[in-house]
């Protein structure tokens, strides 16, 4: 908590000394900026077991731990006017496969539940599998995306290389499932930060079959019971953070939603964004009906984090429509100031537009959803701090409403680049991954490995943890000076797809917890 504090000064006082000042509103009354994080609340660490006596008797409880250690870190970044969004953060759904986000006991269910064999889970008996066909090779090489491949110690006699799928895994009794995706060298091999910006994960048979089944969840009895009832009664505890701590401004429901359904491209996959809305609107639905009344605003995301239209191909092949109880609901919380439109920005597989397009597009989405939608720039990348602010800068002159980047965090601390640190005996051998090679680190991995099975690691360099800047608020230019620099073209040639968010601002800014399920 003393470094949270810490950051929360240096990001107050970095908001206060910067250049910038914005461009009055449309009728003329001055803008000020405000610093804000966007601050990851994990679910899975939310609610790390399964709970309940029994299977049939689920538990939707928070762990106390956590929530009390949230409610602090909310309430330090309050104490220096800081504001907060809290950002539901995914990425590739499971610890079971890799990413991280739901608990790992819901893949768990899933596979439980299989009907026709399907993996929703990695372990020896389900393989990390890719859904690519001969369709979806053409789709990917026509978006302009390599063909991602899996890889495995046994590609290279590393450790388990026997049986590469077994640590860790459901089932097993060999480690936590909560810390596959840390501890499973061939799964690192697959969620280190080169093979993210690849997409690996995301084009496993594991992350398609959960992203169908969770969006569609709330249509089936049992489905409802065990995903979607513990997913609604976290959102509602985060409503209730808002309520209490005035520093936070909204409950981002999911971060960069991925496509579901595939290599059923025709049947499931054009599907996917009717599926995800109607997700969206269910749970906004529900949230509606809470007693006492929910009055938290909620932000959401489209596919990917990204925006119809940004990549017209891809546009092109799912279905575009909303289900009209999910546009009804989306168009009532809009009506309440309760609904604000968070998009990223990364060239590449799903953006292949520029960045003012990109934010002329989340204006017309934002439009299309209801009457006064603020849009949120909720993650960009760039290599340098200084290009970082002059990105917030454009981002906010361009009309967004607020800015964040990927990532802030505390390298002094971490010595590191990004939320994750190791022991000296680990850091001294060069760490567990090599990211040079992409590969294992054979002499630091079972030193390493022992500290995710005992509990002492602290975060992980996984799904884009990594490329994490500080100090950027007070290099943020003023608006002469970015005019001379022409950054509102030079925003989209400067950020590069990569780690996707600290801040500006009023325009915002991100801080993110370390990625230790349960602390």
């Amino acid at each position: 908590l003393d470094v949270v504090r810490r950051d929360a000064k240096a990001m107050a006082e970095g908001a206060r000394a910067m250049a910038y000042s914005p461009s009055a509103s449309a009728n003329g009354s001055p803008r000020k900026v405000l610093p804000v994080v966007r601050l990851g609340a994990l679910f899975e660490a939310a609610m790390p077991e399964r709970g309940g006596a029994t299977e049939e008797d689920l538990a939707t409880e928070i762990d106390q731990d956590w929530a009390t250690k949230l409610e602090d870190v909310v309430a330090a970044f309050a104490a220096e006017g800081v504001y907060v969004f809290l950002d539901i953060h995914q990425d590739a759904f499971s610890t079971t496969n890799g990413g991280e986000g739901l608990p790992w006991w819901m893949a768990a269910h899933m596979q439980e539940t299989a009907t026709e064999g399907e993996s929703y889970i990695v372990s020896p008996e389900h393989p990390m599998k890719l859904f690519v066909t001969e369709a979806t090779t053409w789709l990917l090489q026509e978006l302009g995306v390599p063909v991602p491949y899996v890889q495995t110690v046994a590609d290279e006699n590393g450790p388990d290389h026997e049986d590469p799928w077994r640590a860790f895994s459901v089932g097993s009794n060999d480690g936590n499932p909560q810390l596959m995706n840390l501890g499973n060298p061939s799964i690192r091999l697959n969620n280190n930060d080169h093979a993210w910006s690849q997409g690996t994960l995301l084009f496993t048979m594991q992350v398609q079959n959960i992203a169908y089944r969770f969006y569609n969840s709330y249509l089936d009895a049992s489905d409802r019971k065990h995903l979607f009832d513990p997913y609604v009664a976290f959102v509602l505890h985060l409503c209730r953070v808002w309520e209490r701590h005035p520093n936070v401004v909204a409950v981002e429901l999911f971060n960069e939603p991925p496509a579901g359904g595939l290599p059923n491209l025709f049947g499931k996959a054009v599907n996917t964004r009717h599926d995800l809305f109607g997700f969206y609107g269910e749970v906004l639905r529900v949230l509606g009906d809470a007693t006492p009344a929910v009055r938290a605003p909620i932000a959401i995301e489209d596919l990917f984090g990204t925006l119809p239209d940004a990549n017209p191909l891809l546009t092109a092949v799912l279905i575009d429509s909303l289900p009209a109880a999910a546009a009804s609901q989306l168009r009532k919380w809009a009506s309440q100031g309760q609904l604000v439109l968070s998009f990223h920005f990364y060239p590449g597989f799903a953006t292949t537009v520029d960045f003012p397009r990109m934010v002329q597009l989340a204006k017309t989405e934002a439009a299309k959803l209801g009457d006064g939608v603020p849009i949120w720039l909720s993650e960009y990348f760039d290599g340098t701090a200084q290009h970082v602010a002059d990105n917030l800068a454009s981002a906010v002159e361009l009309g967004c409403n607020a800015a964040t980047f990927w990532q802030y965090a505390d390298i002094n601390y971490t010595n590191e680049q990004g939320w994750f640190k190791y022991d000296p005996e680990i850091a001294a051998k060069g760490g567990p991954f090599d990211s040079l090679t992409n590969k294992i680190n054979a002499a630091a991995w079972p030193a390493y490995e022992e500290t995710v099975r005992n509990g002492t690691f602290w975060g992980g360099e996984i799904t884009g943890g990594s490329g994490a800047q500080m100090d950027v608020l007070k290099l943020v230019p003023s608006r002469s000076t970015l005019s001379s620099r022409s950054a509102l073209k030079a925003a989209a040639a400067a950020a590069a797809p990569g780690p996707a968010p600290h801040g500006l601002f009023g325009h915002f800014g991100h801080f993110r917890q370390p990625r230790v399920p349960g602390r």
